[in-house]
Protein backbone atom coordinates (compact mmCIF):
# COMPACT_ATOMS: atom_id res chain seq x y z
CA UNK A 1 0.00 0.00 0.00
CA UNK A 2 1.54 3.33 -1.40
CA UNK A 3 1.80 5.70 2.12
CA UNK A 4 1.18 8.83 0.01
CA UNK A 5 0.69 10.94 3.40
CA UNK A 6 4.68 10.71 3.16
CA UNK A 7 5.02 11.30 -0.61
CA UNK A 8 2.88 14.50 0.18
CA UNK A 9 5.13 16.03 2.69
CA UNK A 10 8.46 15.37 0.88
CA UNK A 11 6.92 17.37 -1.97
CA UNK A 12 6.04 19.82 0.74
CA UNK A 13 9.25 20.03 1.73
CA UNK A 14 11.25 20.17 -1.69
CA UNK A 15 9.25 22.87 -3.00
CA UNK A 16 9.93 25.27 0.08
CA UNK A 17 13.41 23.85 -0.10
CA UNK A 18 13.41 25.01 -3.85
CA UNK A 19 11.69 28.78 -2.81
CA UNK A 20 13.99 29.53 -0.38
CA UNK A 21 16.89 28.27 -3.03
CA UNK A 22 18.35 25.49 -0.82
CA UNK A 23 19.30 23.32 -3.78
CA UNK A 24 21.52 20.76 -2.58
CA UNK A 25 18.80 19.99 0.15
CA UNK A 26 16.36 20.02 -2.65
CA UNK A 27 17.97 17.39 -4.54
CA UNK A 28 18.16 15.20 -1.41
CA UNK A 29 14.55 15.34 -0.54
CA UNK A 30 13.71 14.72 -4.64
CA UNK A 31 16.00 11.90 -4.30
CA UNK A 32 13.88 10.23 -1.64
CA UNK A 33 10.62 10.79 -2.91
CA UNK A 34 11.85 9.43 -6.31
CA UNK A 35 12.32 6.29 -4.45
CA UNK A 36 9.17 6.72 -2.64
CA UNK A 37 7.55 6.98 -6.02
CA UNK A 38 9.39 4.21 -7.42
CA UNK A 39 8.08 1.76 -4.27
CA UNK A 40 4.52 3.47 -4.74
CA UNK A 41 4.35 2.19 -8.76
CA UNK A 42 2.07 5.46 -9.66
CA UNK A 43 3.69 5.73 -12.96
CA UNK A 44 2.18 10.02 -13.05
CA UNK A 45 4.25 10.11 -9.88
CA UNK A 46 7.63 9.29 -11.07
CA UNK A 47 6.82 11.20 -14.37
CA UNK A 48 6.40 13.94 -12.29
CA UNK A 49 8.67 13.48 -9.76
CA UNK A 50 11.51 13.00 -12.70
CA UNK A 51 10.86 16.17 -14.09
CA UNK A 52 10.97 18.12 -11.22
CA UNK A 53 14.43 16.41 -10.01
CA UNK A 54 15.62 17.31 -13.42
CA UNK A 55 15.09 20.95 -12.66
CA UNK A 56 16.68 20.83 -9.61
CA UNK A 57 19.70 19.87 -10.90
CA UNK A 58 19.90 22.55 -13.69
CA UNK A 59 18.97 25.50 -11.21
CA UNK A 60 21.64 24.02 -9.11
CA UNK A 61 24.09 23.79 -12.32
CA UNK A 62 22.78 27.57 -12.74
CA UNK A 63 23.41 28.34 -9.22
CA UNK A 64 27.05 27.08 -9.35
CA UNK A 65 28.09 28.86 -12.65
CA UNK A 66 26.81 32.39 -11.15
CA UNK A 67 28.99 31.94 -8.05
CA UNK A 68 32.01 30.51 -10.62
CA UNK A 69 31.54 32.95 -12.63
CA UNK A 70 31.08 35.90 -9.32
CA UNK A 71 34.38 34.08 -8.04
CA UNK A 72 36.89 34.27 -10.92
CA UNK A 73 37.14 38.02 -11.57
CA UNK A 74 38.09 38.08 -7.80
CA UNK A 75 41.26 35.62 -8.46
CA UNK A 76 42.18 37.27 -11.20
CA UNK A 77 42.34 40.37 -9.55
CA UNK A 78 44.67 38.88 -6.84
CA UNK A 79 47.09 37.52 -9.65
CA UNK A 80 47.83 40.85 -10.54
CA UNK A 81 48.45 42.31 -7.49
CA UNK A 82 50.29 39.58 -6.22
Amino acid sequence: MTNYRKINELIHLADRAMTTCHYGRAEKLFRQLLQEAFESGDNKIIAEVSRAFLVCRRLRALETYQILKRIDPLQSQRKELS
